[in-house]
């Protein structure tokens, strides 16, 4: 008798054990079936439409499309049916570096703004941020896709912000140019602009670090942050007035949120720029928006501070 229940009881839990390998075979099939779908219905113009509208938004709760973003199937499989939420997610692009390809602005042919008071441009215009598996769905995360989102919320916020649309790498081509002379093309675009818009004052060159990890990333119980570190040439006369400048926009931004900054850069001397076109202007600021190894959700997440503290500096600046 007793080895007749003993059998019974190994019956029942190999029957308990299949239909919970099938149960969860089942759902990874028809979760990759529906992230597939629905990832083929995204690219880079409704991705930066969807982030900037969470970001002008902040009162509504993310939704199951955010995440879609940002984990993998497996971080969406633990989170969702086991209710873990944070995984240390393994870099699989060990590329230093990291290039993206041109990113078209999705409000082209939009821009109503009259009188623009602040530039964003990007020198290295096609870095690129980590990709989690969207590159075959035409998601290329880039600082030109950061540029687009830091200017709907300025401009949300009543800043009236341009971006600079224009390719550097046409821009290269045509004064045959190697990729090292890409602040001799943003110049150029620089002094266009300003001779366009005799509005300008703030000009924001907007880039990313090609650091660790671990160094370009600011983690609490709740979420994750792309780091922002400051760069300031002083190789030229005034630079002083820049730095003042940005030390402001630091200082804000420590106040908003302490553990996102890295600090503020001096760079001059031999073996560097020293200069990064800041001379064209006393409200010059370069700006190292996370890394190569971030991700465009980790990114978006510094913009919405970051864009509050730009907001801020330049309205006391403005009286």
């Amino acid at each position: 008798m007793r080895r007749l229940k003993t059998k019974k009881k190994l019956k029942l839990k190999y029957k308990v054990l299949t239909f919970l390998i099938f149960l969860i075979t089942s759902f990874i099939f028809f979760f990759t079936k529906f992230y597939n779908y629905f990832l083929k219905n995204i690219d880079n113009d409704k991705l930066i439409t969807y982030l900037v509208d969470y970001n002008l938004n902040n009162k509504k709760e993310k939704p199951v499309m955010y995440d879609l973003f940002s984990l993998d199937s497996k971080d969406f499989l633990l989170k969702y049916t086991l209710g873990i939420n944070n995984q240390n997610k393994e870099i699989e692009e060990e590329i230093v570096g990291k290039e993206t390809p041109y990113v078209k602005d999705p409000y082209e042919g939009n821009d109503n703004n009259s009188s623009p008071i602040v530039y964003i441009y990007n020198t290295h215009q096609t870095e690129g941020y980590q990709n989690t598996n969207n590159e075959s769905y035409n998601i290329t995360p880039s600082v030109l896709m950061a540029s687009y989102i830091l200017r709907e919320s300025l401009n949300d916020a009543g800043i009236s912000t341009l971006v600079e649309t224009n390719n550097i790498a046409e821009v290269l081509r045509a004064n045959n140019w190697q990729y090292k002379y890409s602040y001799n093309a943003s110049r150029l675009l620089i002094e266009d602009a300003k001779e366009k818009n005799n509005t300008l004052k703030y000009f924001i060159d907007l880039h990313r670090d090609s650091m660790n990890y671990d160094i370009t990333t600011f983690k609490d119980a709740n979420d994750s942050y792309a780091k922002v570190l400051f760069v300031v040439g002083k190789d030229y006369e005034g630079y002083e007035k820049n730095l003042e400048f940005t030390n402001k926009v630091n200082d804000k931004l420590k106040s908003i949120n302490e553990n996102i900054s890295r600090g503020v850069s001096i760079k001059g001397g031999a073996n560097v720029n020293g200069i990064y076109n800041q001379d064209l202007s006393n409200h010059s600021i370069l700006i190292e928006l996370g890394g190569q190894y971030n991700s465009i959700y980790e990114v978006n997440n510094t913009l919405k501070i970051l864009s509050k503290a730009l907001q801020e500096v330049i309205t006391d600046e403005e009286g």
